[in-house]
């Protein structure tokens, strides 16, 4: 997938949330990183996950690392 695949399916945000997520982040450290709430984190992650239809973030990451989106 090229980068302006990425960029329709996945917000400038949500593409960030993600890198973290692989990066073994949690969302409270990803919240205290980027200045947002963890709620607002999970919103994102939730996002993300519907995007993918991935059932959790565990596969979420693993279908990612897969597509080559990160």
């Amino acid at each position: 997938m090229c980068p302006t695949e990425i960029n329709e399916k996945f917000t400038d945000r949500e593409f960030e949330i993600l890198s973290l997520l692989a990066d073994g982040a949690s969302a409270k450290q990803i919240a205290h990183r980027l200045f947002v709430s963890v709620n607002t984190v999970t919103t994102h992650r939730k996002n993300i996950l519907s995007k993918t239809t991935a059932p959790n973030t565990t596969a979420l990451v693993a279908k990612c690392i897969r597509m080559g989106w990160i």
